[in-house]
């Protein structure tokens, strides 16, 4: 099957920060945002909870970045979230 590109813009700190990311766990940048694209077609929608906060994002207790080291890559995508973690 021929492949398209798919392009975005982002600044330059959130790209370094994924890109990053992507690094640290082994996997490209594409191929991230390549499963996020089946997930989004797996789900048919996002493959997570996409809700309006119910306060203000600068009254919530975390913010950008509060996940680090605190969240996994599972084996295998269909897998239920924090099995066995």
């Amino acid at each position: 099957m021929p492949t398209l590109q798919v392009s975005t813009e982002i600044d330059e700190a959130t790209k370094q920060q994924f890109d990053h990311i992507c690094e640290s766990i082994g996997i490209s940048p594409s191929n991230a945002l390549n499963m996020f694209i089946h997930g989004v077609i797996d789900h048919n929608g996002l493959p997570f909870d996409a809700v309006v906060p119910q306060e203000k994002p600068s009254e919530l207790p975390f913010g950008r970045g509060c996940m680090k080291g605190k969240m996994w890559m599972s084996d295998d995508f269909d897998a239920p979230l924090f099995a066995g973690k």
